[in-house]
């Protein structure tokens, strides 16, 4: 059975409430209310979230006809996103994918850890980590709640845990290994900056007949622009590893968390610890970041 929606199956963190906000303001003629909230993500608009793809396959068996939708494509480690999509595409005439690009990994990682929960680290615990990785590996009492960890440990943990996790989350890089003809890849780097030619593409592929200018919608993506105070962390982390590697100096403002899980991780992947028991306040300057390595 084919059905008339497009679904628009993307990661967390990847834009896809926001694309799909454009694509349902630009084939309508209502007035258009701004989907932006004070963290810099779409979430003021509800649009058709349907969560993950057990709900889209609950969806296309249903009477919903909504014209678009949107989902993430793999809740379990087991899951294939070649599968998914691929199961997706035998149900529509068209799919949309939004998929991050090599220059914006940090910025979806910081989406995902600041964008969607309040507190990302305790409800992460709660559903899906097991906390005994912390009590077993780390100096903290199993009386100490999960939620007040000290930020160092956090750090180190996640440091260990998270970048692994994310790219088997995306199976990085996905695009290099799967496409459909049914399906339009949209690059986050290319719905950010070539925002009115990755519409116009989006709308040639999946045949839309758009009811208003991509040029209304211009004044809104510069605010979006605006809200994204990660746009700038993968080149920044880059800089400043390449710093502390180059024994250069170089000063930079406080990093968010996940950009300083980032820089430890890759410290450790170029050969180096950081002597960070204790070190809730992570350094700001190369030199003073260098003098805590260690070989390993």
């Amino acid at each position: 059975m084919i059905i008339d929606t497009i679904p628009i199956v993307f990661n967390a963190g990847a834009y896809g409430t926001y694309l799909e906000w454009c694509l349902t303001t630009l084939s309508s003629t209502d007035s258009i209310c701004s989907p932006f909230t004070r963290v810099g993500n779409s979430h003021a608009f509800k649009g058709n979230h349907l969560g993950s793809f057990v709900n889209w396959n609950a969806y296309i068996n249903s009477n919903n006809n909504k014209k678009f939708v949107r989902f993430h494509p793999k809740s379990q480690q087991s899951d294939s996103l070649s599968i998914v999509l691929n199961q997706v595409c035998q149900s529509v005439n068209f799919a949309i994918y939004v998929y991050p690009d090599p220059n914006s990994i940090l910025l979806c990682l910081n989406n995902y850890y600041s964008k969607i929960w309040t507190d990302w680290w305790t409800v992460q615990f709660f559903t899906s980590i097991d906390p005994n990785k912390i009590y077993e590996n780390w100096p903290v009492d199993r009386s100490t709640d999960i939620s007040n960890i000290p930020v160092w440990i956090r750090r180190e943990f996640l440091s260990y845990y998270l970048m692994p996790a994310w790219f088997d989350q995306v199976e990085w890089y996905h695009p290099s290994t799967w496409s459909n003809r049914k399906c339009c890849t949209v690059l986050v780097c290319d719905l950010l900056y070539d925002f009115k030619n990755t519409l116009q593409t989006i709308g040639k592929h999946c045949n839309l007949t758009y009811s208003r200018s991509i040029d209304e919608l211009l004044e809104y993506h510069s605010t979006n622009i605006s809200l994204q105070k990660y746009l700038t962390q993968d080149q920044l982390c880059k800089t400043i590893t390449a710093a502390v590697m180059g024994d250069q100096d170089y000063t930079w403002d406080e990093l968010p968390f996940i950009s300083e899980v980032w820089v430890q991780w890759q410290l450790r992947n170029q050969g180096f610890e950081i002597r960070c028991d204790g070190l809730d306040k992570f350094p700001t300057n190369s030199i003073q970041l260098r003098e805590l390595l260690y070989p390993v």
